[in-house]
């Protein structure tokens, strides 16, 4: 069964951008699109006299209207690609969850209106993005969208859970025909620097930083040859601020949702979260496959 790239929308010109960035990862990945608004239940309980010449009540059409534009978006964008839409009813989190239990891959805004308000810091966001099985991609605003430069970036902690984010971001590179950036970040966080053990080599760290990231990318390097890997060691900086910082010039940064080391408590409370407070471009949180 062909799995699709699942989006969704509210109506706002975030959630629209959210669509123009799936209708691209469908177009590289030949995958059909399905387009998904999720309305309140209250909306659909409470009473409302039909718009002139519609005979459904203005809450449903109002929805229907949603997924009409983002449809119309994406068909002016790659009319070649398969669309599909779907009005969900409920709780917001479980219900665009249970639209995308088949997708490959979920795209949210990272802020929106109404039903996706605040995403970025509220409970849809978090929700989605804590326990989808798939990857979730939060595609930031921005007023005046300019093409993001060539290069996808991808965190690094050298654990069990954060290769299946190497991989997805050497796939990424791969089906856009772009490099990909490895960064693992190393700090003494528990003391500032003039109070570091005797001991403490910078040279070592970087040496250990090193060779994490060669064993890491090892085996994706082999399967994806083509794809040119830039590895880098960041000291001094916090994992948030390495991160989110790469935002600025990658054309997406990818995380795992758990991890350690360098990227401690990384399950959408720390690190990973904070990255998608501060990120300027498109994030991807991938969750380890069982």
């Amino acid at each position: 069964m062909t799995r699709p790239i699942v989006v969704g929308v509210d109506g706002s010109p975030q959630s629209l951008q959210a669509v123009d960035w799936a209708v691209e990862e469908a177009r590289l990945r030949r995958l059909p699109l399905r387009i998904v608004h999720v309305a309140l239940r209250w909306e659909y309980s409470a009473e409302a006299p039909p718009e002139p010449g519609l005979e459904a009540s203005r809450p449903e059409s109002a929805a229907l209207h949603v997924l009409e534009l983002a449809q119309d978006r994406a068909a002016d964008r790659a009319p070649d690609i398969e669309t599909s839409t779907a009005l969900g009813i409920g709780h917001v989190p479980t219900t665009l969850l249970e639209e995308a239990s088949d997708a490959l891959l979920l795209v949210v805004a990272a802020r929106g209106t109404g039903a996706f308000s605040g995403i970025m810091l509220g409970s849809v966001s978090r929700q989605v993005a804590e326990h989808a099985a798939t990857p979730v991609v939060v595609v930031p605003h921005h007023p005046d969208p300019e093409p993001r430069p060539a290069e996808v970036v991808v965190g690094v902690d050298g654990s069990e859970a954060c290769m299946d984010a190497i991989g997805f971001a050497m796939e990424e590179a791969a089906l856009r025909g772009v490099g990909l950036r490895a960064i693992h970040v190393w700090d003494h966080t528990a003391y500032p620097p003039a109070m570091r053990p005797a001991s403490y080599s910078e040279l070592s760290v970087e040496q250990e930083g090193a060779r994490v990231l060669s064993e890491s990318l090892a085996p994706w390097k082999s399967k994806y040859p083509t794809v040119p890997v830039v590895e880098q060691v960041i000291q001094g900086r916090t994992p948030t601020e390495a991160l989110a910082g790469a935002t600025v010039r990658a054309a997406l940064l990818v995380v795992g949702a758990r991890g350690h080391g360098g990227f401690p408590g990384l399950r959408l409370g720390s690190v990973s979260h904070a990255v998608l407070q501060q990120a300027q471009g498109p994030v991807v949180i991938v969750r380890p496959r069982p």
